[in-house]
């Protein structure tokens, strides 16, 4: 019983103690919100009232740092979070491509943004420099980034369609001049076998200042079950001088090629053309390469199954 008391005592005695703790530190925090102060205080500086046409590039400081006298209650707000005084480009003086703010002509104004409870005593700055230039508007091609895996007898023979080959970018021309191009994020698809239908993102501008007109673009690529075929083409000798007499060997070469299957049957030999360049011959062996240099644009690898021709120059 009489350690119970004791403990009993002990606990009044401690919540006594605290009562008058916190009874002192409100007290001394009254005291301080109540007194009168100048304080030095950093400032972000913030331009405002921009023009629509215009964009602010640089200024020639970020913060400011300015005194302050007013009671602690009134200051104490400029403590919670880093501050920050707004000046509008309206009230500046403008040359070229500069507004300026200067402790002469604005000083009042900045006053003016604290009211009566506070008082702005003087600023570490007397100027501040906002660079500013007009927004200016181009186009530039898309480049995409395709990564395209198709499953076993499909591929694609037609071109990709998009939405827009081009973007309009917007921003000061110092920042714009330089892009000449956007690129679009990767596209990596794997064993495609049905026509792609897609959009694919705009890769982000890395500036603020630079804004794009669109964000993403529609992708639509047709994609076919294909054949492989084969088809005899006569081999033609090109730049043969004045004079000059040749027999070679063979006329005709097998051009392999890979073609939609709804396609097969519309290719002919006249679609294509084989040539050597005379210009070519290795004389030490007597062969010319043949190469493929004209083919219909609805097939794709195509290749001469033997690209060797041998071939006797008649004196």
């Amino acid at each position: 019983m009489i350690n119970k008391f004791k403990s009993v005592y002990k606990t009044r005695k401690f919540n006594v103690f605290i009562f008058f703790v916190l009874l002192a530190l409100t007290y001394s925090l009254l005291s301080k919100l109540t007194s009168n102060y100048t304080k030095a205080i950093v400032f972000a500086v913030k331009p405002v009232d921009i023009p629509s046409n215009q964009v602010v590039l640089n200024q020639s400081i970020d913060s400011i740092r300015v005194e302050l006298n007013g009671y602690g209650y009134n200051l104490a707000k400029y403590y919670m979070d880093q501050p920050i005084i707004e000046i509008s480009l309206n009230d500046l003086k403008k040359s070229k491509s500069k507004y300026q703010w200067s402790k002469q002509r604005n000083f009042s104004d900045l006053e003016s943004k604290f009211g009566k409870s506070v008082t702005l005593i003087s600023t570490s700055v007397d100027e501040i420099d906002f660079i500013v230039e007009e927004y200016e508007s181009k186009k530039v091609p898309i480049i995409l980034d395709l990564e395209l895996e198709y499953r076993p007898g499909f591929d694609s023979f037609q071109p990709y369609e998009l939405s827009k080959d081009s973007i309009s970018i917007t921003g000061p021309n110092s920042l714009i001049d330089p892009i000449n191009e956007i690129k679009a994020q990767k596209l990596v698809l794997s064993q495609t076998d049905q026509d792609i239908n897609t959009k694919i993102k705009i890769t982000p501008s890395v500036n603020k200042n630079v804004i794009y007109s669109d964000s993403e673009i529609d992708f639509y690529m047709k994609v076919e079950k294909f054949t492989e075929e084969s088809i005899k083409v006569p081999v033609t000798i090109v730049n043969i001088k004045g004079g000059m007499k040749i027999n070679y060997f063979p006329k005709v070469v097998s051009v392999l090629y890979r073609v939609s299957i709804k396609d097969y049957k519309t290719v002919n030999p006249m679609d294509f053309r084989v040539e050597c360049d005379i210009n070519t011959i290795n004389k030490e062996n007597s062969i010319l390469i043949s190469t493929i240099t004209k083919q219909p644009e609805n097939v794709k690898k195509s290749r001469i199954e033997n690209n060797q021709i041998q071939y006797v120059i008649i004196e």
